[in-house]
């Protein structure tokens, strides 16, 4: 039950992140950090994916992999050295996919 909130609260968190980009309001944050459309629009389909694989029995693959989108926000976020308040949500987020991430993992232990 636990792991199903996580999902809907995480699924509600990259569905706003995808609108951001495909709307192309996040165009300028990719632009500053040295990253071209492509990367935004990949960006956005390997969130659509990996967010809708949470939902699937590809679960623990999704996570993993939207853990390595979070991590490449915050390596962007780091490298252009933005005020800590910038990292909130990507830090909340990161830290929704690891406890979601062990809790798949201790249920198929």
């Amino acid at each position: 039950m636990e792991a199903t909130i996580i999902k809907i609260i995480l699924a509600s968190i990259f569905t706003l992140s995808v609108a951001g980009k495909l709307t192309g309001k996040t165009k300028s944050t990719f632009e500053n950090a040295g990253y071209g459309l492509n990367v935004m629009y990949a960006t956005a389909i390997a969130e659509i994916i990996l967010t809708v694989g949470l939902f699937t029995r590809y679960e623990l693959i999704s996570t993993v992999g939207l853990l390595g989108v979070m991590g490449g926000a915050v390596f962007t976020l780091f490298r252009q050295r933005v005020r800590p308040a910038k990292y909130t949500l990507a830090l909340i987020t990161a830290a929704f996919l690891v406890v979601l991430l062990v809790l798949q993992i201790s249920k198929t232990s």
